[in-house]
C-alpha cells in the first residue's frame, strides 16, 4: 500500500521522524510508519487515510531514552536488544496533550518497570519489561483505571496483553496485538474499564484470523507444541476444569496434573484454572491446529 501511496503523493510521503506539525503519521498493517504532508491532502482524503490506516502520534515529547528506543524499535524498525519477557498494557483515554505528564506519573507510580509510548492522540502502549506470569495483575490495572477516572474525570480503557518472549518475533507479536486492540476500540467492544487479551478472544476471532495468529505469543505456541501439554490441557477442559476427573482420565496422580498446570501457567501467563482463560487457550489451540487425538 505504501508504494501505491508514493505514486499518488510523491515527495509528500516521508519516512524520517520530524516534529513538523504539518505532517500526519500513519502505520500500515505491515508495521511500516510514514508521514503525509497535510497540505497535499483534501479533507476527504484525510478521512479516507484515517479509515484505512492507523493514525499514530510520532511526537517523542516527555519520553525517556528507553521509551524512545522502544518507539523506534516498534514503529521505525530500529534494532533493540530485549533480555526479558515483555507484556504490553494497551491504553485509551481522551485527554489534552498538556495532561500527559500527569497521566504518565499516574501510570508509572502504579506499574513498575513500565515505559509509556503514545501511539495516537488518545492511545498508548504501556510496555512492562520485567513481565512474568505473576506480575500481570488485573486488579492492579483496575485500581489504576479507577484512579485515572477519579483524577481526570473521564473513562479509560486498558487491555492486558499476553506474556511475550524476547525473540525475533517480538515486534510482530506486539504490533499485531496493538492492531487488534484498535479494532476492539473501533468496533465498540471496549468502552471503559479493564479487559484481557484472552477475555476478548471470542470477539477477536471475528476480526482478522491472520493478524490474530501472528499476535498469539510464542510463549503459548512453544508450550502447546509439546504433545503431552496439549493432551493434558484438552483433557482438563473436556473434564470441565475438574482436576480430579482429569487426573483419572490421564491416569496420573492429582498432584502430577497440578504440577503440569502450574508449569503451563508459569510459562505462558495464562491461568487456565478459570473458564475465560481456559476457553481462550482452547480457541488458540484450535486456531494453531492442535486438536485432541
Amino acid at each position: 500500500m505504501l508504494e501505491k501511496l508514493k505514486l499518488v503523493y510523491g515527495n509528500h510521503i516521508i519516512s524520517s521522524p520530524t516534529n513538523d506539525q504539518q505532517i500526519l503519521w500513519y502505520q500500515t498493517d505491515d508495521g511500516e510508519v510514514f508521514g503525509v504532508d497535510k497540505t497535499a491532502l483534501s479533507s476527504r482524503e484525510t478521512l479516507l487515510l484515517n479509515s484505512l490506516l492507523t493514525p499514530i502520534d510520532i511526537s517523542h515529547t516527555q519520553e525517556t531514552e528507553d521509551e524512545q528506543n522502544w518507539y523506534s524499535y516498534l514503529f521505525e524498525r530500529k534494532t533493540l536488544t530485549v533480555h526479558h519477557s515483555v507484556r504490553v498494557h494497551y491504553f485509551k483515554m481522551v485527554h489534552h496533550v498538556e495532561q500527559r505528564p500527569q497521566i504518565k506519573e499516574a501510570v508509572t507510580s502504579s506499574l513498575e518497570h513500565t515505559h509509556l509510548i503514545w501511539t495516537s492522540a488518545d492511545t498508548a502502549m504501556l510496555i512492562q519489561t520485567n513481565a512474568t506470569s505473576e506480575n500481570g495483575d488485573l486488579n492492579q490495572l483496575n485500581d489504576l483505571s479507577q484512579a485515572i477516572t477519579s483524577d481526570f474525570l473521564t473513562d479509560s480503557v486498558f487491555l492486558l496483553g499476553q506474556l511475550q518472549l524476547p525473540n525475533e518475533h517480538l515486534r510482530t507479536r506486539l504490533l499485531n496485538e496493538h492492531q487488534l486492540f484498535l479494532w476492539l476500540i473501533q468496533q465498540g467492544k471496549l468502552r471503559s474499564g479493564v479487559a484481557t487479551f484472552y477475555q476478548c478472544l471470542p470477539a477477536l476471532i471475528l476480526s482478522n484470523a491472520d493478524v490474530l495468529f501472528d499476535a498469539i505469543s510464542d510463549a503459548f505456541k512453544e508450550t502447546v507444541a509439546d504433545r503431552e501439554v496439549t493432551h493434558t490441557l484438552l483433557t482438563y477442559m473436556q473434564c470441565n476444569l475438574n482436576g480430579s476427573q482429569a487426573a483419572k482420565a490421564l491416569y496420573v496422580h492429582r498432584n502430577s496434573l497440578q504440577y503440569r498446570i502450574d508449569k503451563f501457567i508459569e510459562r505462558t501467563g495464562l491461568d487456565i484454572r478459570h473458564f475465560p482463560e481456559a476457553s481462550a487457550a482452547y480457541f488458540m489451540m484450535s486456531l494453531l491446529g492442535f486438536h485432541k487425538d
